[in-house]
């Protein structure tokens, strides 16, 4: 990846992330790694990302994030090959990335919960206007993952 296609505006990795329709987690099993896609929404803050993905109360993810409690993380889109002929160097392919890493946390409250279960159905649906059941906030696990790192690169191929 080359430094001319790293971007730093916030506002323009915000275009990124608007567009980005999974979040593929990175979570350490010991010397192995799980690679998870999940849906998220995010919040920025001056710079600082908080994402926001959710699931049930066991499973892999469940018992590694509660273990570690880091992620690292990747989300893309804009995937367009651009043909080169017949000779391979040539080739090359359009693409938007944002890659990081942070610590993990579940929300604890149901306020808190609904209010990142919003901010995804405005991700995907563009609307906040949906009810959440106690007991669905009750059972459903949220989480919190606090960028430590994060870097975005925007490829247009010549």
């Amino acid at each position: 990846m080359s430094k001319k296609d790293t971007v730093t505006d916030i506002q323009m990795i915000n275009q990124v992330l608007d567009h980005c329709d999974t979040i593929h987690l990175g979570l350490r099993d010991g010397e192995r790694v799980y690679v998870v896609p999940v849906h998220f929404a995010y919040g920025e803050n001056n710079g600082q990302y908080t994402f926001y993905f959710h699931g049930g109360p066991h499973g892999r993810r469940y018992e590694l994030i509660q273990k570690t409690h880091y992620a690292a993380f990747e989300l893309n889109s804009g995937q367009q090959l651009h043909r080169g002929g017949n000779i391979a160097s040539n080739w090359s392919a359009a693409y938007q990335s944002v890659l990081g890493e942070g610590k993990v946390s579940l929300l604890e409250t149901n306020n808190e919960k609904k209010d990142a279960l919003k901010l995804m159905m405005n991700h995907y649906a563009g609307t906040t206007d949906f009810v959440f059941p106690k007991d669905h906030l009750t059972y459903v696990q949220v989480y919190k993952l606090q960028a430590t790192d994060l870097s975005c690169q925007i490829h247009t191929p010549h």
